[in-house]
């Protein structure tokens, strides 16, 4: 058997985008992801609680 077709799998760069934003959750406060987003629905893995939310409400900057 010849195992010549098989690749090694890529790894992504790790390198951080520029253009992605931080997103915390409203209710406790921990981060959620990195992205771009004009509007969620989803529920927060750290508080379980639902998140209804613009940009604005979710968006922090590096002010912390």
């Amino acid at each position: 058997m010849n195992n010549s077709n098989v690749t090694e799998p890529m790894i992504p760069p790790m390198e951080s985008n520029p253009d992605l934003k931080d997103y915390h959750c409203p209710h406790c406060d921990k981060f959620l992801f990195k992205g771009n987003v004009q509007r969620l629905n989803m529920v927060c893995h750290h508080c379980q609680k639902l998140i209804t939310a613009d940009e604005d409400e979710l968006f922090q900057r590096d002010s912390r």
